[in-house]
């Protein structure tokens, strides 16, 4: 690991951003996930009032669902966490040029 990479450098509204945009898709991706539980449960259990194959279908759909939902949740928030880094100035790339 170089200098650079130790110390990146980020636009703080745009990180900020990135970090509450990801947590609101993550609590999405988690209320999804519970969802699909108490449909699976509720079928289990028998106080489910649908058929047994219409819930665990739904379930199994909800859970893939929030899957989903949470890997998109972490690949946007790489993404915006990448468009947040701030360009290294010129005078930074030299320091590190001079200190190899």
């Amino acid at each position: 690991m170089n200098n650079s990479e130790a110390k990146l450098e980020y636009d703080i509204q745009k990180r900020a951003r990135a970090g509450t945009r990801a947590t609101l898709r993550a609590a999405v991706a988690l209320y999804i996930a519970y969802l699909g539980r108490n449909i699976i449960q509720g079928v289990r259990d028998g106080s489910s009032s649908m058929a047994p194959w219409i819930g665990w279908t739904a379930g199994i759909v909800f859970l893939a669902a929030a899957v989903g939902t949470g890997v998109y949740a972490y690949r946007r928030w790489r993404l915006d966490l990448e468009a947040a880094r701030l360009p290294v100035s010129e005078s930074k790339q030299e320091e590190s040029h001079d200190a190899e």
